[in-house]
């Protein structure tokens, strides 16, 4: 079979061929009920809802959905589908069950989560219900203790680089529109509003800046702590109440740890810059993402398999675990404030700052997530405390 796009006629045909998935929907297939509800910048995705269950299909396109001239490579499926299967046993019931992948449709079928919302919109809506953040918190660590060669023997590490090296085209986009456009002239950034001229400007030409922004591309590029989600943002988590799933890892890759922590945080930022009112409720959710991930990471380092720390007994192994997560804290405060410049003045920029009601508030807030961004990369490296991190965004 060859690659084509399925509309939904055509992917019902193929779902009909496939016995193991169209039981899942019930027969007959005239009774199904197929519907796109494509919103991402890179697939289609269909939820096809049938008399005895649900599917969700989500589809690689050859080039960016919102931008057709922007060519994208189909593979981006494939490593998506090897991280759900990488991480799934660490993780049971907070991401989607994959139930097959198609390697030349470049099609994956998972479990349908019709009654989730995305975690943008829920936060945007203010029904998100308290607590998210533990969760995804939960989720990093669990990912870092199945993957990461801090907790792993050598051989599981080098496997997963193996399979993720390749990963090349989406490991570009994050090299560019995260690391490097936002801080040059670059015909990818939107144009900025008329305010905001000056202080794009200024990061342009900020030395002291680039120089910072130098060590986290270094870190990015070099760092093969654990097996990263890649664009682990509110985007990229749906709720249902107490229910959180995390989607969409096709940007999967090898690489620090602070940097799946650095871009979810750095989204909560952004939310607070556009709706100061709520920053109780968001200091509370880091707090949690944080205390979860930390916690889980020291209780599993304790007792870790790895092939690091084998001669450490347990005295010199707690010494050992704290300047981890103290190194891990520098990576995420520099990664946060990366996620909060890119997503204010770089491509695929946030629907947050729509809580601003005005063009004058819309600014105010861009301009503190620039100043707060700024702050953390250039000072984050410093950083003793998860409270220290809070202060520098005014918490």
């Amino acid at each position: 079979m060859t690659y084509r796009i399925l509309d939904a006629s055509a992917l019902q045909n193929w779902l009909v061929e496939r016995p193991d998935l169209s039981g899942r929907l019930g027969s007959p297939a005239a009774e199904w009920t197929i519907r796109e509800v494509s919103d991402g910048n890179l697939n289609t995705v269909f939820l096809i809802s049938g008399p005895a269950g649900a599917l969700c299909c989500k589809q690689a396109l050859p080039h960016v959905r919102v931008a057709p001239d922007w060519p994208m490579p189909l593979e981006r499926a494939l490593y998506e589908s090897r991280y759900m299967r990488a991480v799934a046993p660490a993780v049971t019931g907070l991401m989607p069950e994959l139930f097959a992948y198609d390697a030349d449709l470049f099609l994956l079928v998972m479990e349908c989560l019709t009654e989730h919302e995305v975690l943008r919109s829920a936060l945007i809506a203010d029904r998100a219900r308290p607590g998210f953040s533990t969760v995804i918190g939960s989720y990093v660590a669990r990912t870092v203790q199945a993957t990461g060669w801090v907790s792993q023997p050598f051989e599981t590490g080098a496997h997963l680089l193996e399979q993720f090296s390749g990963n090349t085209a989406l490991t570009r986009i994050t090299v560019d529109l995260i690391l490097t456009d936002p801080y040059r002239v670059c015909d990818r950034n939107p144009e900025p509003e008329t305010g905001l001229r000056d202080d794009v400007k200024a990061l342009q030409n900020d030395q002291v800046l680039h120089r910072a922004v130098g060590r986290l591309q270094d870190r990015f590029l070099t760092a093969r702590q654990a097996l990263l989600h890649g664009d682990l943002h509110t985007g990229s988590i749906m709720l249902d109440d107490g229910d959180v799933r995390v989607i969409d890892g096709e940007f999967a890759t090898m690489g620090p740890i602070g940097f799946d922590c650095g871009l979810y945080l750095g989204n909560l930022a952004l939310h607070l810059c556009a709706a100061p009112h709520k920053a109780a409720a968001l200091r509370a959710e880091m707090l949690a993402f944080w205390q979860s991930f930390s916690t889980e990471m020291r209780s599993s380092l304790r007792n870790g398999t790895g092939d690091q720390w084998t001669l450490s007994g347990s005295d010199m192994r707690q010494e050992l675990i704290e300047v981890f997560l103290s190194e891990v804290l520098h990576d995420t405060a520099g990664f946060c404030g990366l996620e909060m410049i890119r997503r204010t003045v770089g491509f695929a920029q946030v629907a947050d700052y729509g809580l601003c009601h005005t063009e004058e508030a819309r600014l105010l807030a861009r301009q503190k997530a620039l100043q707060i961004g700024r702050t953390l990369i250039v000072e984050g490296a410093s950083l003793r405390s998860f409270n220290a991190l809070l202060s520098l965004m005014g918490l």
